[in-house]
């Protein structure tokens, strides 16, 4: 699975064409992964006929071989038609390149190109042959093959384009989010529009998205602009993608990042060195060095107030943890309070930015916080969290450049102007986290995904957990899944998952039981939510390399004993069984195969049973096939 930042190459002759300092570069830059350009159409790139005495083969080859034996993942990627080139030809010469350099890893690039069009009519029947074709080409790769897609950044910008049918056979998403505009451009409000628009369409796949490191005019005549990425906005794009979780990124492309003559406003390395020096650690860093500075509410450095005019907003404050805390309800139209944090920077250098999301009023899913007084930066950068994601835990806001000197430099700002109704932004203290070193005291603490050995039940003795039973012993599932019943709230459902009880005369004799990791994987949330009682959720490890994640929700818990960010292994126990509001003890246990865990830990579709079947599986089916051994 792809990882980290990474560069797409298309003409490697035109980059530094030397693999041993291609390689250097890459890791200097701290790149994970490259995905180099191995066919065109149906024919191999580089093009035969354009490169006499096959040099540029030659390079393809030996720079292939030297990323991947500095550890560098290397993926194969292959511009392809709609119409006018044989649709079978064109999977043939791909997968034909992907086996020649053995790779695990493809990317379809399709796009509408000209008068080859794959909007045109039959254009899903054509994508569906090339991918079947390709994917028959290459059913045989030892360790199997990744496929994603590379296309439009908006779908509902192309809609006779055949996503669709493309993604059926691919694993990833990997959209080319370009914010070109007769400007700047919002790096921010793509990713986020492009992320909201394949994630719905496709819930079940990995999105990884294709950033813009190159510079070019558009339009024409009288319309006609330069546009360019900027280091600003490609700072901003990678701050919202880490925000978000996201596992990977790319940028478009080598050779336009480094000395790119046609770029008129960045012919340099400007965008290089930006994207270089950006340390994409999606696995955060939440404690504090010595010499971190904290604000929090009530100290000295912080700030609030109700703009003028907006005299029905106001704050709420509440205590948690022994310090104080403040929340106000979102809007959907105009900010009415506003909350700053000075942190009075005495030392200029790199640091990482966290806010304290508290464990409570914390449901807006689009907390924007604006960073000021970035080197460098003319204007604030904003980030946009999900405050639903997380609980009681320091959220990093990126790593930025800051200034002594400058009497504002590393100041956060935020409101509640969210385009949210009836939601609730909460906040509490700011850290300013001093980086002494690209990787420093606590890096390298990367995620670590490995392949689950298979699932087993969440409760019994280890015993029973390793028989046949999916529920063991006298453990039973009092609800279903898919079942409609009416909640201890009165309100009417389909149930996610299983409410397991212990099956015996005494009354509640599953409380205070152990629940356990029912697979390896990553918890990525382990607090409390309303209604919920305590939940812990598992990204769990794919059971083949390079496959899908599902999330496991263990709800009702009356102790959790594990911490986001932790590995977990199969039987691990994680916490104890305790009840909902107005309930009686039982364990709440649901599976997931996409986000929706991940996004918001009390997710509940209720009534709406078709995303009840698109985001929940059976969990007792799913064990049952899946089992260790």
């Amino acid at each position: 699975m792809l990882t980290g930042k990474g560069m797409w190459f298309w003409e490697i002759d035109k980059t530094e064409a030397v693999p041993s300092k291609l390689v250097d570069r890459a890791k200097a830059a701290g790149l994970e992964h490259v995905l180099i350009k191995l066919s065109d159409g149906d024919s191999p790139f580089p093009i035969p006929s354009k490169d006499p005495g096959g040099v540029k083969e030659k390079l393809t080859h030996d720079t292939i071989q030297a990323f991947k034996a500095a550890g560098i993942a290397v993926w194969g990627w292959g511009f392809v038609y709609g119409s006018g080139v044989d649709i079978d030809l064109q999977a043939h010469r791909l997968a034909g390149r992907i086996r020649q350099y053995n790779l695990n890893g493809v990317v379809i690039n399709a796009e509408d190109y000209g008068a080859r069009q794959w909007s045109s009519t039959g254009g899903a029947g054509r994508a569906t042959q090339f991918m079947t074709t390709l994917k028959s080409d290459l059913a045989n790769v030892k360790d199997g093959v990744l496929y994603a897609l590379s296309s439009y950044r908006y779908m509902s910008v192309h809609p006779t384009f055949p996503f669709a049918a493309f993604m059926e056979y691919c694993d990833i998403a990997m959209p080319q989010v370009y914010w070109v505009a007769n400007g700047v451009g919002d790096a921010l409000s793509n990713l986020q529009d492009s992320y909201t628009e394949y994630h719905t369409a496709f819930p079940h796949k990995l999105y990884v998205p294709t950033g813009p490191a190159y510079g070019e005019y558009y339009g024409s005549g009288a319309n006609q602009f330069f546009w360019s990425a900027t280091p600003e906005q490609i700072t901003i794009f990678l701050n919202q993608a880490r925000a978000m979780g996201l596992p990977a990124v790319n940028f478009w492309s080598w050779q336009h990042a480094r000395n790119d003559a046609q770029n008129k406003w960045y012919s340099g390395t400007q965008l290089w060195d930006t994207i270089a020096a950006y340390d994409y650690d999606v696995s955060g860093n939440p404690n504090p060095a010595p010499e971190a500075i904290e604000v929090h509410i009530g100290e000295t450095g912080y700030f609030d107030g109700v703009y003028a005019g907006m005299p029905n907003s106001s704050f709420s404050t509440f205590t948690r943890g022994g310090r104080s805390m403040k929340y106000a309800v979102t809007s959907g139209a105009q900010s009415g309070v506003w909350a700053a944090w000075l942190p009075q920077i005495k030392e200029s250098g790199q640091y990482e930015l966290l806010a304290w999301v508290p464990g409570l009023h914390a449901t807006t899913q689009k907390a924007r916080y604006f960073i000021q007084g970035v080197v460098g930066q003319a204007a604030a950068i904003p980030v946009e969290l999900n405050q639903q994601r997380f609980y009681d835990t320091w959220v990093s806001l990126g790593v930025y450049q800051l200034d002594a000197s400058h009497p504002q430099s590393g100041m956060v700002n935020l409101n509640n102007l969210t385009g949210e109704f009836n939601k609730e932004i909460a906040f509490a203290g700011m850290r300013w986290r001093p980086v002494t070193a690209k990787k420093d005291e606590e890096k390298g603490k990367q995620t670590v995904t490995g392949v689950a050995d298979g699932f087993d039940p969440p409760i019994g003795s280890a015993a029973e957990r390793a028989g046949s039973k999916v529920w063991p012993g006298l453990w039973f599932d009092a609800t279903g899944y898919g079942t409609r019943y009416t909640d201890s709230g009165g309100g009417a459902a389909y149930h996610t998952g299983a409410d397991l009880n212990l099956n015996k005369p005494q009354w509640n004799a599953d409380a205070g039981m152990d629940v356990y990791a029912a697979a390896s994987g990553e918890v990525v949330f382990a607090g409390s939510k309303s209604v919920w009682g305590n939940i812990v959720i598992i990204r769990h490890d794919p059971l083949t390399a390079g496959g899908a994640y599902v999330y496991s929700r263990s709800a009702h818990l009356a102790t959790f004993s594990v911490r986001v960010g932790q590995r977990v292994e199969r039987g691990d126990s994680i916490g104890t069984i305790g009840k909902p509001s107005g309930g009686t003890e039982h364990l709440h246990f649901d599976i997931s195969p996409t986000e929706a865990l991940f996004n918001n830990a009390g997710d509940w579709p209720r009534l709406d049973l078709a995303r009840l079947k698109r985001d929940y599986i059976d969990p007792r089916d799913f064990i049952l096939r899946n089992r260790p051994g």
